[in-house]
């Protein structure tokens, strides 16, 4: 087998980007240099690698997501080799693609990737955002390496997966409403409230469980798949929200503060996990980064993300 270190990133290149043209623009070759590296490497390892689909990509195999594992392996040591000898964490070093839950991205991901990219320079990362169900199919389909997402109905089912926290909901309120000088606030309190709803896939529907479950059909004024909209509708005075992860600062966008207080009722809460797939899971790189978000969670970054 005669597979050289320029068709691996080529490659790894065309696992990424799920397009032959597009991993040929990334590594700046033709697109012909590009499909000869993978034929040859398919036919080298006598494996069919990607499923090439006329105006849809390549998507990668069975067989394509396993080798992907091994190759991004040795491209991770490849990398690591001109790091210094004495220092265990410089010796980790290669591309890590972090796939994470848009709204939370800039309350966890952010304070997390502020230390790791200190603890270990020679990782080189690449954030990749989305819904609870993208990120969990990225890290299923091998385009991302590693993902942080609330799992609300057993989207890491199959994956080597971490529970970082447990998150309730809470209320968010206007500043200077009725409501937000409690304690706590019920989901009766505001059942005759106009609400706002983060519309993303899983989370309307977690959001509209609390509320039928306690036996209250939701009023959904404003629908919105932008987080810091529904924070700035709420202190606009337009509504009020349930949501889960809590920015450090109480101002919106729009200029306004909001409150965000615990509900009183016990409801379900979600949880906030670290996955990757169990191949992945061994990579030098993919370890460094699990271990760090569990550390900086254990140093309290969760109690600083909820409200309980």
């Amino acid at each position: 087998m005669n597979v050289t270190l320029r068709t691996m990133r080529y490659f790894a290149a065309a696992a990424r980007h799920q397009n032959l043209s597009r991993a040929a623009e990334a590594v700046r070759v033709s697109q012909s240099v590009m499909s000869t590296s993978i034929d040859t490497m398919e036919t080298e390892l006598g494996l069919q690698l990607f499923e090439r689909r006329p105006s849809k990509g390549a998507r990668l195999t069975a067989a394509g997501r396993d080798v992907l594992v091994k190759v991004r392996a040795i491209l991770d040591q490849v990398d690591s080799l001109g790091a210094e000898q004495g220092d265990a964490k410089a010796q980790v070093s290669g591309q890590l693609y972090v796939a994470c839950f848009t709204p939370i991205a800039p309350i966890v991901l952010t304070p997390i990737l502020r230390s790791f990219v200190k603890d270990f320079p020679l990782i080189n990362v690449t954030i990749l955002e989305g819904n609870p169900r993208h990120v969990f199919d990225l890290i299923h389909r091998g385009e991302a390496d590693v993902g942080i997402s609330y799992d609300e109905a057993d989207m890491s089912a199959g994956l080597s997966s971490s529970a970082l926290a447990v998150v309730p909901p809470h209320v968010v309120l206007a500043e200077g409403h009725p409501l937000s000088k409690n304690s706590q606030v019920s989901l009766h309190d505001i059942s005759s409230e106009p609400l706002i709803l983060l519309d993303l896939p899983s989370s309307r529907e977690y959001y509209t469980s609390i509320f039928v479950t306690a036996g209250i059909k939701p009023n959904f004024a404003y629908r919105t798949e932008n987080y810091e909209m529904v924070r700035s509708l709420v202190g606009a005075g337009l509504g009020v929200a349930l949501l889960q992860t809590r920015p450090p600062e109480r101002m919106t966008y729009s200029g306004a503060k909001v409150v965000c207080l615990p509900l009183l009722e016990e409801t379900r809460k979600s949880t906030l996990m670290v996955s990757s797939t169990r191949q992945n899971a061994t990579r030098a790189s993919v370890r460094a980064f699990v271990e760090h978000c569990e550390r900086r969670i254990r140093n309290g970054l969760d109690r600083r993300i909820s409200v309980d």
